[in-house]
């Protein structure tokens, strides 16, 4: 049996004006923005704009109004606030990665979240330490973001005062760290060694370690992909690194 639908677009002018009544500034501004019928509807009442704005609504707002001004060169970036060049959407301009020696082009390491630069992409790393004898590892986990205020659900509350906040689904990536020794410092690369094929495109981190004599040397670790971080917590016992997964040398 057909049904019969109808779209928002095919709505009486009254009916989408009864909505416009109901929506806030930023939510109007962004259905008017979707098409030419709805922009010519919908009227942005000037006392609405001289309200008191919201930390959220503002954001929201500029989004929207940067995307029809930024140049073809430029971007906007949502945690930023600003227009910047797009390279910075690359995450390889962020001093977090290893960008391979004998390439011009600059890899994306790390696929970075919708309209967000590689300035911020510390927020999508942390170290969890667990106690001697607790799991030991890197891991990535599919979490959820507030992309008005950049937060990781369960690393950070939300500070949000709305209740419009888009939510994306963004790769985190914990390091599990049972001693003082290991991760002193990391950086995330790819590895691309065409003589070794098991290892191509896999996402590696290379940490500064130091030992009980205050040498330094440099392991690289492999990054394990999780569904949730409970199956991590479940471990008790330290993961032990063969020689495939682990390499160091001295400094």
């Amino acid at each position: 049996m057909n049904l019969n639908t109808t779209s928002l677009l095919d709505l009486p002018p009254e009916l989408i004006l009864e909505i416009h009544d109901h929506l806030s500034l930023d939510a109007l501004l962004a259905l008017k923005l979707t098409h030419p019928r709805l922009h010519q509807i919908i009227r942005l009442d000037r006392q609405r704009w001289q309200s008191p704005l919201s930390h959220c609504s503002h954001r929201a707002i500029q989004l929207y109004l940067a995307l029809s001004t930024a140049k073809a060169s430029h971007r906007f970036c949502r945690l930023c606030a600003a227009t910047i060049p797009v390279s910075m959407f690359n995450s390889s301009t962020s001093p977090a990665f290893i960008q391979a020696a004998d390439t011009d082009d600059f890899q994306n390491i790390i696929e970075l979240p919708p309209g967000i630069c590689a300035l911020h992409v510390s927020r999508l790393m942390r170290v969890v330490h667990t106690g001697p004898r607790g799991p030991n590892e890197w891991t990535s986990t599919p979490s959820r973001m507030c992309m008005h205020c950049g937060n990781i659900e369960g690393w950070a509350d939300c500070d949000c005062k709305c209740d419009s906040c888009a939510v994306g689904i963004v790769k985190t990536f914990t390091r599990y760290l049972n001693n003082t020794r290991e991760c002193q410092q990391y950086r995330f690369w790819k590895a691309d060694s065409p003589t070794n094929k098991t290892r191509d495109g896999h996402l590696w981190v290379r940490e500064t370690v130091m030992d009980e004599r205050d040498h330094y040397s440099i392991i690289n670790l492999p990054i394990r992909p999780m569904l949730d971080e409970a199956t991590t917590m479940t471990q008790h016992s330290q993961l032990g690194y063969g020689s495939f997964f682990r390499s160091s040398f001295w400094l």
